[in-house]
């Protein structure tokens, strides 16, 4: 970028003006062109390039209601005009990046317009809210946090601060794109720590064959969310959605649910899919004492198991029922897909605290059966939980949708023969030369 870049330095001015203004300096000196946007909700100062006034009849209002709200309500119109005008400048070229001080209204006012920007433009909030936790004010999009010690107030400390944030702001506004030549087309994946030697294995197969980079997102809920909006804002043309335990999460109580929305965004959108059961044995929880007191009193049930996997991490195995009630969950939501869609079921497993005995390769070490392990008793290599999805499913799925397929595979979810399968589902859809049906005939193949 050779000209300026055009930051927009926004706050709430009748209280942070100081700091805003100073804050709008140092971007000057850094090389950018500032644009102080005033967020205020007490009284305009009169001084700001993009004043309350201009803000606020975006939305059809005039500063003399917007001060006679209660705050709470006066910032709810106030937000939605730095969205208006934000997205008007950012249509016009004059938005390169944006960087705001705030308190607790400060912040989650100037996070939430932040959030509607695209992902790539730079967002900077400094909070002193940023030492605690931020995912509110973060959401799903790329905003860097900076905890700036102070609330208020010019002096040694807070001058640093600031300084080095406005060249934060202007650095990353400045730095050059990539090389056209780096850009590939993008495939999602969605990973947890009981999946990773599947994910990395399928990932290799697409980075090894150079076509395609691969976006893994970890599987807490919001890594969930933003794969969800990178496939509907376009970035996405398949999905290897091997990790789907948020949708446990959201079924069960867990504290890592992506919300209701989970497996749609690609069915939506009709890209090339291939779904697995990754971590659906287990819900997830906070320290062991934050485990609802209804699981604790469940041992007896089979599947259910507390396990401590660190001081604050605590996961439960699901049930043989809440795995039915999982698979027609997953069943519905598939049936809605729109483009190449296959569900494969791994029925030796479905993660490394899944699993019938040691296997370093796969995940589990110790000399018994994995925490979450439930033998068929008729089978005892197989699952009982996956028999238990897989009976959900065949009273759900769509079998004559010609777009769906379903692949019940005697394997585990980390044996590398089930990851090539999964990718190599996904390159037959990408190529165009998948149909439903491919596949089974791999000797791993029980029909469905």
């Amino acid at each position: 970028m050779t000209k300026k870049p055009n930051i927009v330095v926004a706050g709430i001015l009748d209280t942070k003006g100081t700091e805003i203004r100073f804050l709008a300096d140092r971007v000057r000196a850094a090389g950018g062109n500032p644009i102080i946007l005033e967020m205020s909700v007490g009284k305009e100062v009169g001084w700001a390039d993009i004043g309350l006034s201009e803000v606020v009849v975006k939305v059809g209002h005039a500063t003399g209601e917007i001060f006679a709200l209660e705050r709470a309500k006066a910032s709810e119109f106030i937000v939605e005009g730095v969205i208006r005008v934000l997205s008007e400048l950012l249509e016009h070229g004059r938005l390169d990046g944006i960087i705001a001080m705030g308190g607790s209204m400060g912040t989650s006012m100037a996070t939430q317009a932040m959030q509607k920007l695209p992902v790539g433009v730079p967002k900077l909030m400094l909070s002193t809210m940023a030492s605690g936790d931020v995912r509110h004010y973060v959401g799903t999009k790329d905003i860097g946090m900076l905890y700036p010690i102070a609330e208020g107030g010019l002096n040694v400390v807070t001058r640093k601060i600031l300084n080095n944030a406005a060249g934060a702001i202007v650095g990353m506004a400045t730095i050059p794109e990539p090389r056209a030549a780096e850009k590939k087309s993008l495939i999602g994946c969605m990973m947890f720590g009981v999946t990773t030697p599947c994910v990395l294995r399928a990932s290799k197969y697409f980075e090894d064959r150079g076509r395609y980079d691969v976006m893994i997102n970890h599987a807490v809920g919001i890594g969930g969310r933003s794969m969800e909006e990178l496939i509907l804002d376009g970035y996405i043309v398949g999905m290897l959605d091997i990790t789907t335990h948020e949708i446990a999460d959201l079924l069960l109580g867990g504290v890592l649910s992506a919300g209701p929305d989970r497996l749609t965004a690609a069915g939506r959108m009709g890209i090339p899919q291939v779904v697995s059961t990754g971590g659906l044995d287990m819900i997830n929880f906070g320290p062991e004492a934050t485990v609802p007191q209804k699981y604790k009193g469940e041992l007896d049930t089979p599947g259910r198991v507390i396990y401590v996997h660190n001081p604050t991490v605590t996961i439960v195995g699901t049930s043989l029922d809440e795995a039915f009630l999982i698979g027609k969950h997953i069943a519905g939501k598939l049936n809605q897909a729109t483009g190449p869609t296959a569900l494969c079921v791994p029925l030796r497993g479905w993660g490394a605290y899944d699993i019938a005995g040691p296997n370093p390769d796969l995940g589990w070490v110790e000399e018994s059966p994995a925490p979450c392990w439930v033998s068929d008793p008729k089978k005892p290599e197989w699952s009982l939980r996956a028999e238990r999805f897989v009976e959900a499913l065949r009273e759900v799925i769509d079998r004559d949708k010609p777009n769906l397929d379903v692949l019940l595979v005697d394997r585990h979810m980390n044996e590398p023969e089930f990851a090539d399968l999964m990718a190599g589902l996904l390159d037959e859809m990408l190529s165009g030369t998948w149909k439903k049906g491919s596949h089974h005939s791999i000797p791993e193949f029980i029909p469905f």
